[in-house]
């Protein structure tokens, strides 16, 4: 018998036992939560609402993702080989012979021929919302050293308001891999009903480091944000590329005025004119971590560990 219950009354043990139990619930309660926590190590991926076509989709798994956007059954392949974390890694494919044969009109370039993506899941709010984001690419340099068209891998996304039939618009936060190098872009509107796609402000950044800095190794990132879209100018954007920080804004507006929360997104998607294209283009994607609990810090969603060589 242990020694907070020798001796005591049956009513005691009671109260001890609850004590204990409320105890370990507040600790559990004050851990940061994960709204996605993905190295696909259960040999696929899950969607609360998969959508198209689905390759690699386990139905018995936890649904770490809100949906999917992948051009073809050749987007998603599990690897074993080039991996950040674990046994396995995604590698996502897309194909830049004829894209739009394989979502809707064969003849009309849709938005998801463009894509090899994950969404994850939105933020409680919208004002003030805040939210980390941890995750790994490798970029491999196989067809896309001397690719000229830019290379989207990494969004935020804001929510159009349905009941305002409101437009989608631009994310308000973009990664792109360009010709240069790394560049990036976040937007705001405060209006309720915004009246552009492209936001009433745009910022844009620069990441130090050429573009074969980032090719055939595993890259890792870890992103915190607060959304303002006010006058206020209370939202903030801090950056980490492998453990070295490379943007640090405060003071701004960032986001837009909707119902609903951020989301993001994690991929490839090429915006633009396709036809310049000269390769089928391939990454792989490991460590996928988001969180927007207030107690979330870089170590709740950093990929953990050094890289392998």
């Amino acid at each position: 018998m242990g020694i907070f219950t020798k001796g005591c009354s049956s009513s005691s043990k009671t109260m001890v036992a609850a004590l204990a139990l409320a105890l370990v619930s507040g600790l559990a309660a004050a851990e940061p939560t994960l709204k996605v926590d993905e190295s696909f190590e259960g040999g696929g991926w899950n969607a609360q609402s998969p959508r198209g076509f689905t390759p690699g989709l386990i139905e018995s798994l936890e649904k770490q993702f809100m949906f999917n956007q992948l051009q073809g059954n050749h987007a998603f392949a599990l690897e074993d080989k080039v991996v950040r974390d674990g046994q396995y890694a995604a590698k996502l494919v897309w194909k830049h012979d004829n894209p739009a044969a394989f979502n809707g009109d064969k003849n009309k370039l849709d938005n998801v021929d463009r894509k090899a993506m994950f969404h994850g899941y939105k933020t409680k709010k919208v004002m003030g919302a805040e939210a980390w984001f941890g995750f790994s690419f490798y970029f491999p340099s196989d067809g896309t050293a001397d690719e000229l068209n830019n290379w989207l891998f990494f969004q935020i996304h804001g929510s159009a308001d349905k009941r305002l039939k409101e437009k989608s618009r631009n994310p308000p936060f973009s990664l792109t891999l360009t010709p240069e190098g790394m560049r990036g872009n976040w937007k705001w509107d405060p209006d309720q009903l915004s009246t552009t796609r492209k936001g009433k402000g745009t910022e844009h950044f620069v990441i130090p480091g050429a573009k074969s800095d980032y090719l055939d190794r595993w890259v890792d990132f870890v992103l915190h944000v607060k959304v303002d879209y006010t006058e206020a100018k209370t939202g903030f954007l801090e950056l980490w590329i492998d453990g070295n920080k490379v943007l640090d804004q405060h003071n701004i507006q960032f986001g837009y005025n909707d119902d609903k929360g951020i989301y993001p997104s994690w991929g490839m998607y090429f915006n633009g004119n396709l036809d310049v294209m000269k390769n089928d283009h391939y990454l792989y994607l490991d460590a996928i971590k988001m969180s927007d609990h207030p107690k979330a810090t870089y170590q709740t969603v950093a990929p953990q560990g050094k890289p392998p060589m």
